[in-house]
């Protein structure tokens, strides 16, 4: 019975807070810019798609191994670097595309881009375009 009014609660106070999410979700395409395409690695290569807060903060990472381009990225639960997220966070989604596979340590000669518009969890068709030479 307690058990059940507190979930009865905690499902009302719900309705008026941002909730997390466990369920993320987030897929779209990584497109390179024509000028760039010619400078990216064939082979050994890895793009990694981060999914940045508000502050920089990276929350998810995805990883491609060789992709192809345009190459389309699915972000689910497993791609979460926190428990959770709230469902209106506004995300930032930087590519990264680099033949050394270190994510942390930009190196000259990677490419990266970023998403023109903010993202939310639960958001389909996200564009983004390697169009830097790190």
């Amino acid at each position: 019975m307690k058990a059940g009014l507190a979930l009865a609660l905690l499902a009302s106070l719900a309705g008026g807070c941002e909730w997390l999410t466990g369920d993320f979700r987030l897929s779209g395409v990584v497109e390179i810019s024509p000028l760039l395409e010619a400078r990216a690695p064939k082979t050994n290569s890895v793009l990694f798609v981060i999914a940045q807060n508000d502050g920089g903060v990276p929350v998810a990472v995805h990883r491609i191994v060789n992709p192809d381009f345009p190459a389309s990225f699915k972000m689910s639960p497993q791609d979460l670097l926190v428990p959770g997220i709230r469902r209106n966070e506004h995300l930032t989604i930087v590519a990264r595309l680099n033949a050394h596979g270190i994510l942390s340590a930009p190196k000259p000669g990677d490419l990266e881009g970023r998403s023109p518009q903010p993202a939310h969890p639960g958001d389909r068709g996200v564009k983004v375009r390697l169009d830097k030479a790190l």
